[in-house]
Parts: structure tokens; C-alpha cells; sequence
């Protein structure tokens, strides 16, 4: 771990004006992200008031809270939330805290209830977030439990994806925002239909956009994935990358051919033509990362533990048709391997996206150059421009 950095203490205006000179190059002399926004404590303030606070986040998938009372946890910049399915079908998103003094009201990653006991006094709200019941406050004048129900935030899905916005007005639509990604890209993939089958959280020694860097380039994956994603085999003049956006960046890629790993199961009937073997990386900004493909798609959502470690949650969902593939009896096994498989991935991708932090520590370093796949890093670092402040 950087136990001290010359950038730690840098003013946030020299940051954001050495952002704002990397926002405005053009991509074709752009350079990497600056390596003070990784380090200088104050950007990091400036993160989480700008983007954390009241950007959309991912917090995983809607299948993953299937039924009535099925809840998920989360931390967004600090903030305890969980969200839970309601009877008539919808989620809400809650504050994870009691509204009598603040306790946490649930401890667990996942579960379900009804009912949402605070294990200090007993107060105990429904999945609407309404005050059910508290204990003894009949001795308190004028006491009314209509107006101490829980925190409520906003939540909305995605093509299948959960996300909760802490602002108490978000500035955007997220369906509005990402219609055209959808529309042109990935909505003919039907994510929503994939079934999450895994679920981890994991803690790396880096700053959050370390990770963001490396996983919305694929330059990287021909020497650094050698036991895994670079068995694709696909050519690296074969990758387009995307329309720029202010709140999404993508490229994408088709497999050699249709009967290899990364291509459509036959029974998909969704996709057609080269997208039956297309992948597609994409970035919801600020922190939401996929890599979808026919047979799968992967996901990390991530937050910044400090300037120097963050936390990741990822998973891992199935379509329909090859989870039916998989016999009952070989289900724990076949999952099994197909967790070794990640495991592996991320062990490749840890080592690399720390020593890149452990880099950009330094005060001296060369000029940087970006390769001509590596757009994406330059629309995330033009976004960051723009939300943090970089631009009067």
C-alpha cells in the first residue's frame, strides 16, 4: 500500500487545471489520465460530492432481488443503502440506517424479510420503508410514526441492471441518458433475460479509476490475460470503439468464429449475424464496467476506499438458454470452474492495475501516449473534466 505520495496534498485547483489541459487535447495527441487525480486527497472530496453523491451507481442486478422482500446491501461514497422488491413488483432504495438513531438496520450482503427489525430498540419498518412499530414511544407527546419512516433514495433498472442515486433530484433519466447505447449496441443482447449466477466483493491496493482505466481498454489482454480472456484470440485491429458520450464510453470486438467460447448458444434466437459472436466492453460512468457477450456478461461496480484501495463487487449472469445446458447435478461443478476461470482473470488484472497506481505515485514521469484503442480512458477522463468541476 502508497504509505505517502507527493500528489497527497495537491489543491484541488491545480488538480482540476491539470485535468482540464488532458480533457482538452484531442484524442489523437491525448495523454493518460493525470496521475495527481489518483493521489491528491482533495480530488478524491471532489469525487465523492460529484459523483458519488449524485451520479447513478450500479449496486448489481434486479434478478439478484427477485422476489417480494429479497434485499440487497450496499456502500455508495460512505453511504449505507440497501434495496428491496415491493410487493407490486418495483425496488426501493433505502438508507441503510434506523430512523430512531441511526443504527444499521442490516448487516448481511443479501437476504429477505418482510419486516426490518433495528437490533438496538426494536424499531421496525416494512419494505416500503414505513415505521411499524416503536417500542415504548407512546411516551413520547406528539410522536408520529408517519414521519420517521426510512431514508427513501432513488432507484431505477436498466436492462437488468440495479442502480441508486443518492441526489435528491438526479440530474439525469438514466434510461434517457443510455438510450443510445442501448439502441445502437447492446439492447438487441437482452441483458436483462441473463440470470446472475455469482456475486463477490474484493479489495485491491489502488485508486477506483486504476481499475476503470484497465478495464475499458482491451490493448492489455493479448499479454496480460494469457490464461484467459487472450484465448479469444481476437486481433486488436479488430476492435471498434464508440460514439463519444458524456455518460458512457464502449468498443467492441466479434470472436474468430460462431462455435468457439464467446459466441451465441444455437437457441439464441436475439441475436443475428456477426453480433452472434460479438463482445462488447463498455464503461456507464462513473464506475459501472461490463464486458457482455453472447453467452455471458460480466460486471464490476466500484467504489474508492481512499485514495490508494478500492472495492469492487462483481458478477456474473447467464442467458437463459445455456444455463438450460447444464444438467442439475453438474451445476455446483460447472459453476465452480466457471468461478476459477474469474478468479484467475482478476488475479492476472490485480498485480497490474496496483502497480499502476504505484506508478503514478511519482512526481517524475514520462510525457504517456495512448493507444488508438485506448479511446475510451480519453472520453472517462473528458467526464471527469466536466463533472468535477474541471470547466468553470
Amino acid at each position: 500500500m502508497i504509505s505517502f505520495s507527493p500528489h497527497a496534498e495537491l489543491p484541488l485547483d491545480l488538480v482540476l487545471e491539470r485535468l482540464k489541459i488532458a480533457a482538452e487535447r484531442p484524442f489523437e495527441d491525448a495523454r493518460p489520465i493525470p496521475p495527481e487525480l489518483h493521489h491528491a486527497r482533495a480530488f478524491l472530496n471532489r469525487e465523492r460530492e460529484a459523483l458519488f453523491m449524485r451520479e447513478w451507481i450500479c449496486i448489481g442486478r434486479a434478478d439478484e432481488v427477485a422476489a417480494y422482500g429479497d434485499y440487497l446491501t450496499h456502500d455508495i461514497a460512505g453511504v449505507p443503502i440497501f434495496a428491496v422488491r415491493q410487493a407490486d413488483g418495483s425496488i426501493k432504495a433505502f438508507v441503510n440506517a434506523c430512523a430512531h438513531r441511526f443504527s444499521r438496520l442490516l448487516a448481511d450482503e443479501t437476504g429477505s424479510r418482510k419486516r426490518f427489525t433495528c437490533p438496538y430498540h426494536a424499531w421496525t419498518y416494512d419494505c416500503a420503508g414505513a415505521l411499524i412499530r416503536a417500542p415504548f414511544m407512546e411516551m413520547k407527546n406528539g410522536f408520529d410514526p408517519a414521519k420517521h419512516g426510512l431514508r427513501e433514495l432513488h432507484a431505477a433498472i436498466w436492462e437488468g441492471f440495479l442502480y441508486v442515486s443518492l441526489a435528491d433530484a438526479p440530474a439525469n433519466s438514466l434510461a434517457e441518458a443510455l438510450a443510445p447505447l442501448r439502441d445502437k449496441v447492446v439492447g438487441r443482447y437482452d441483458m436483462a433475460c441473463y440470470r446472475s449466477v455469482l456475486r463477490e466483493t474484493m479489495t485491491w491496493n489502488a485508486n477506483w479509476k486504476n481499475l476503470i482505466e484497465n478495464f475499458t481498454e482491451s490493448y492489455h489482454v493479448p499479454f496480460a490475460h494469457a490464461k484467459t480472456f487472450a484465448g479469444h484470440r481476437k486481433p486488436l485491429e479488430d476492435y471498434l470503439c464508440g460514439e463519444d458520450s458524456d455518460h458512457y464510453g464502449y468498443h467492441r470486438a466479434a470472436q474468430p468464429s460462431d462455435d468457439r467460447p464467446g459466441a451465441a448458444h444455437p437457441a439464441n434466437d436475439r441475436l443475428s449475424g456477426e453480433w452472434r459472436r460479438m463482445m462488447v466492453d463498455f464503461c456507464i460512468f462513473p464506475a459501472h464496467l461490463v464486458t457482455l457477450m453472447p453467452d455471458y456478461l460480466w460486471y464490476i461496480t466500484v467504489q474508492p476506499a481512499g485514495t490508494d484501495q478500492m472495492r469492487a463487487t462483481w458478477g456474473v449472469a447467464f442467458p437463459p438458454e445455456v444455463l438450460a445446458d447444464v444438467p442439475e447435478a453438474d451445476y455446483k461443478a460447472w459453476l465452480a470452474d466457471f468461478k476459477s476461470y474469474m478468479d484467475i482473470a482478476n488475479a492476472e488484472d490485480k498485480p497490474l492495475v496496483e502497480a499502476l497506481h504505484r506508478g503514478t505515485a511519482s512526481p517524475i514521469l514520462p510525457q504517456g501516449a495512448l493507444h488508438p484503442i485506448e479511446r475510451n480512458i480519453w472520453q472517462f477522463t473528458r467526464y471527469l473534466a466536466k463533472v468535477c468541476g474541471a470547466y468553470p
